[in-house]
C-alpha cells in the first residue's frame, strides 16, 4: 500500500511539472468578414519567424503557430495589420467583421485578449490620426504638439485598464507609445507643407530639435517598436539616395556599404533581413542575392527563413514550367487555359480595375502589342478584379477597347495563379516561352524600354 502510494505521489508530481512546462505553441483561430479568403501572413522580424495561414473563402481559418519566444508578432491580412502579444500555450481566437476595416472591426479572445484588444485599439488610433491629416496635421506647430500629448494620454490611459500584462511588457507598451509620438511628429513638416500647398515650409528648430536628437541606433527600440524600425529604414533609405545612385546595381551597392557601416549588430541584422525579404520575390539574380544575404546576416534564425523563402520562390526562376490557370473567363464569353496558349510566347498583364498605376500602363501596352501583332507572341490581359465586379471589368474593356487576350481571375488574389507566383502588388508583367516555362516572372513593363530589348533578344 505504501508503494501504491508513492506511485500515485509520483505521478501527480509528475503530471503537475508536465502542466507547469509551456507548449511552444499557439492554438490560433478566428474569422474574417467581408472577404473570399485569401493569406494571413504573421511574422516576427526579429526572431524571423513566419507563417503564412490560409483564410477560407467562408472567412474561417484555424492553425497552430510554432513561436520560438513570447513576443509580439505581425497579424498582415490585405492591407491590414495589428501586432498582438503571442504567447507559447497561449489559445488565441481573432474576429474581424469587415477585412476592408481591419482595425476597425478587430477584436480579440483567449488568453491575452484584453492586452491584444488594447494594442488593436492602440494600432487603429495610429491609423486615423495618419488619415484624418486636416483634423491632426493641418494645424499650427503648438497645437499639433497638443494633438500628439492627447493622442499619448488617451493611450497610456487605455493602457492602464488593462489588467493582465506579462510583469516585463508594460514598460515595452509605455515604450512603444512614445515611439509612436515621436514618429507621428517626424512625419509634420512633410504633411503640413503638402497640407498649405507651401513646399518651402520648415518646422522650427525648437520644434525639430527633439526629432533630430532622437536616437535611430538604439538596439531595445529596435527590438520592441515596429515604428522604430520603419524610422531606421527610413533613415538608412535617405542615406543611400542621398548617393544619388544611378542604377539598380549602383543601389544595392551603395545599400550594401550603408547597412556594412551599421555598429549595432543587432539593427544590421534586422535591416539585411527586412530588404531581402523585400526584394528576393522580385529578384532575378537570387542566388546571388541570397549568397550576399548568407555572407552578411549573422542571424542564424533569419538565415534558415531566407532559405526556406528562397526554395519557394526558385519554382520562379527562368526556365521553370509556369503555374497554370485553368478556364478562365474570356471577355467574349468563352473560357481560356495557360495550355491553350502554348505555340507562342506568352506576355501576361495582372491587373485590375481600381489599380492606376495598371491603367497607365495600358496605353503603352497598346503600342507594343500593335509593333508586335502578327509576331511569335500572344498578350494576355488577366483582371484581378472580384467576381462581383465583373460587369465593371467587361466595361472597362469595352470602353477603353482593350486588345489581346482578355480574362479574369476566379477568385481575385486568392486564385491559385495568383498565390503560386507570390503576387502581392500590381501591375506585375509575366514572360513564358512557347512551351509554357518561365521566361522571367517579372517582365519588364510595357512603359520600360527593356521589354522590347528583351523581345529582340528573343527574336520576336
Amino acid at each position: 500500500m505504501k508503494n501504491y502510494i508513492i506511485l500515485i505521489l509520483v505521478l501527480i508530481s509528475l503530471m503537475s511539472c508536465k502542466q507547469q512546462t509551456p507548449s511552444n505553441y499557439v492554438l490560433l483561430s478566428g474569422n474574417i468578414g467581408n472577404t473570399k479568403g485569401g493569406e494571413l501572413i504573421i511574422s516576427n522580424l526579429m526572431n524571423g519567424f513566419s507563417k503564412t495561414i490560409n483564410v477560407k473563402d467562408t472567412g474561417e481559418f484555424l492553425d497552430t503557430l510554432f513561436i520560438p519566444e513570447n513576443s509580439q508578432y505581425e497579424f498582415r491580412y490585405e492591407m491590414g495589420r495589428t501586432y498582438p502579444y503571442l504567447s507559447m500555450g497561449d489559445e488565441v481566437n481573432m474576429h474581424v467583421k469587415d477585412a476592408k476595416e481591419f482595425l476597425k472591426t478587430i477584436s480579440f479572445e483567449g488568453n491575452y485578449s484584453e492586452l491584444n484588444n488594447f494594442i488593436a485599439f492602440m494600432d487603429n488610433e495610429d491609423f486615423n490620426f495618419r488619415v484624418n491629416q486636416e483634423k491632426t496635421y493641418h494645424v499650427d506647430e503648438a497645437a499639433f504638439e497638443d494633438n500628439l500629448n492627447d493622442f499619448k494620454k488617451r493611450m497610456e490611459s487605455k493602457l492602464d485598464e488593462v489588467s493582465k500584462i506579462p510583469k516585463y511588457y508594460k514598460a515595452n507598451l509605455l515604450r512603444i507609445i512614445e515611439i509612436k509620438r515621436i514618429r507621428l511628429k517626424s512625419i509634420y513638416e512633410t504633411i503640413y507643407a503638402r497640407l498649405t500647398e507651401n513646399k518651402n515650409f520648415k518646422a522650427s528648430d525648437t520644434f525639430k530639435r527633439e526629432i533630430n536628437d532622437f536616437d535611430l541606433y538604439s538596439e531595445e527600440n529596435y527590438k520592441i517598436s515596429a515604428d522604430y524600425r520603419e524610422m531606421v529604414s527610413f533613415h538608412l533609405m535617405n542615406k543611400i539616395n542621398a548617393s544619388e545612385p544611378k542604377d539598380i546595381q549602383s543601389y544595392r551597392e551603395t545599400r550594401k556599404k550603408v547597412l556594412s557601416e551599421i555598429n549595432s549588430e543587432v539593427i544590421r541584422n534586422g535591416e539585411l533581413y527586412r530588404n531581402i525579404l523585400n526584394g528576393l520575390k522580385r529578384a532575378e539574380d537570387k542566388e546571388k542575392i541570397v549568397n550576399e544575404f548568407l555572407n552578411a546576416s549573422t542571424n542564424e534564425s533569419h538565415k534558415a527563413t531566407v532559405m526556406e523563402q528562397y526554395k519557394l520562390l526558385k519554382v520562379l526562376d527562368p526556365g521553370q514550367p509556369s503555374p497554370k490557370f485553368v478556364n478562365y473567363e474570356n471577355y467574349d464569353g468563352s473560357t481560356t487555359s495557360l495550355d491553350d496558349l502554348q505555340g507562342k510566347y506568352v506576355y501576361i498583364d495582372v491587373w485590375a480595375t481600381w489599380c492606376g498605376p495598371c491603367k497607365a500602363q495600358i496605353p503603352y501596352l497598346k503600342e507594343v502589342e500593335e509593333k508586335y501583332h502578327g509576331k511569335n507572341i500572344t498578350f494576355v490581359s488577366l483582371s484581378t478584379d472580384k467576381q462581383k465586379n465583373k460587369q465593371k471589368w467587361r466595361n472597362m474593356v469595352k470602353d477603353m477597347d482593350l486588345g489581346g487576350i482578355q480574362l479574369i481571375t476566379d477568385n481575385d488574389f486568392n486564385s491559385s495563379f495568383i498565390r503560386e507566383y507570390k503576387i502581392s502588388g500590381i501591375p506585375r508583367f509575366i514572360l513564358l516561352d512557347p512551351k509554357g516555362n518561365i521566361v522571367t516572372a517579372n517582365a519588364p513593363k510595357p512603359s520600360d524600354k527593356e521589354l522590347l530589348k528583351l523581345f529582340d533578344q528573343l527574336s520576336l
